[in-house]
């Protein structure tokens, strides 16, 4: 389809007003996988992004302005301006902004989401003329650092009448809704019996360059292990396609770091390797009649593992699909009941991971209606991604790895004596 006939399916003379972001923390996250899909999506512009350390969001803006406003304005000139402050940033766009991504470390979220909503009510008492426009709060997965702070935040946003949209990208994906339809097509059969995934080695993982002990191996800055940044992905796709996991039992080890007298700090506290069995609970949004199925995952990024591996295989009573768990661009293949290849889907990776996601965000903030066959070629006019599916991945998070952290109802990042897992 060409780039005149998609932009033509999205705007009209009639089109709604697009979408204004901000965005909180400059990350990572933000270069590649979703930074750019907040420009580029139709209907979407960026106007704001903030970071706390001073002077780094203006510098992000004179590097990326040029690129950014040849997308932003379309038909009109859009300033995109940088902050060093969430109060600052809310004070001058409260008339401007529609949405926020808050894109820090999941340590920050809660808080981040409290200074956005306080920094509101100062703008609001101290500009009584003019009203916020702000609709959502788009929060970087696993959302809280546990289940109580994902709960936390949602319920605040709610009390004030802001939709909460978590960044489960994967829902979105054309490789996830291809394969809503071979499920609910009954290409292995009438239901699913079995869900098995495992994740060897941390390649897929971002970030875990440089000194010291990255974030996303810290308790206080990302709630657990690898398994807190790369297992809720898959665990949020199952939930997606079969329902919720239920009657979770798990083994949570640290492998690595030698223990007792050997160990000199280098090494983070947190689990190395995750195992777990449950099975499927009832739900009203499956793609194919799956409870009572069994669901076994693997994480393992234990030093002492040299192999690279991610696989999911999805058995049902006819058959059985095997692919990647990581991964957009990677192929889908169908087995037959005797494990034989009858078929192989593949896709093209899209070139910002979050943006089919972003893109659905807006079309719903936008109440954009784009009718089915165009859908399965552009996007969807509802974002799949909810708070309550949110709370529900934290929660499987929660109960796998409760026995290592001795109970994840508090702030156990702040007790690591107290650990299970470290004795």
């Amino acid at each position: 389809m060409s780039s005149s006939t998609t932009t033509s399916l999205f705007e009209t003379k009639k089109s709604p007003p697009s979408i204004q972001w901000g965005i909180i923390g400059l990350g990572d996250v933000c270069t590649i996988k979703s930074g750019p899909a907040f420009y580029k999506s139709h209907g979407s512009k960026l106007i704001a992004v903030m970071r706390r350390t001073p002077g780094v969001a203006r510098k992000w803006v004179a590097e990326n302005r040029e690129v950014v406003q040849r997308y932003n304005n379309a038909d009109d000139e859009v300033e995109l301006r940088g902050y060093d402050s969430i109060p600052e940033m809310i004070a001058e766009n409260m008339d401007r902004l529609d949405a926020i991504y808050v894109a820090t470390p999941p340590g920050a979220h809660l808080e981040n989401v409290r200074q956005i909503i306080a920094a509101l009510e100062d703008a609001t008492a101290t500009n009584k003329n003019e009203q916020s426009r702000l609709k959502a709060i788009y929060v970087e997965k696993p959302c809280g650092r546990c289940a109580w702070e994902t709960r936390v935040m949602i319920d605040e946003l709610h009390h004030r009448k802001l939709l909460f949209f978590p960044a489960y990208v994967s829902r979105a994906h054309e490789r996830t809704q291809v394969l809503r339809n071979l499920l609910s097509d009954k290409s292995i059969g009438d239901e699913v019996t079995k869900v098995q995934y495992t994740q060897r080695g941390s390649s897929f993982a971002r970030g875990l360059d440089g000194e010291g002990i990255p974030w996303r191996l810290s308790a206080e800055h990302s709630g657990g292990g690898l398994s807190m940044d790369m297992a809720c992905h898959v665990l949020d796709r199952i939930d997606y396609l079969f329902g919720p996991v239920v009657d979770v039992k798990s083994t949570v080890l640290r492998k690595g770091g030698g223990g007792g007298s050997e160990e000199d700090g280098s090494y983070p506290l947190v689990e190395d390797y995750v195992s777990m069995k449950g099975r499927i609970g009832q739900c009203d949004w499956a793609a194919i009649s799956s409870e009572g199925a069994i669901v076994e995952c693997l994480w393992d990024f234990s030093p002492t593992n040299k192999n690279e591996e991610d696989e999911l295989i999805i058995t049902g009573t006819n058959g059985s699909l095997r692919m990647a768990g990581m991964g957009a661009g990677l192929p889908i293949e169908v087995l037959d009941v005797d494990g034989n290849v009858v078929e192989k889907i593949e896709f093209e990776a899209p070139a910002h991971a979050a943006q089919p996601l972003i893109q659905s965000i807006v079309n719903e903030l936008r109440e954009i209606n784009i009718d089915e066959g165009h859908q399965k070629q552009l996007c969807l006019n509802r974002s799949p991604a909810r708070a309550d599916n949110a709370v529900r991945t934290s929660e499987v998070l929660d109960t796998i790895l409760n026995s290592y952290y001795g109970g994840r109802h508090d702030e156990f990042w702040t007790r690591p004596e107290t650990w299970a897992g470290l004795k």
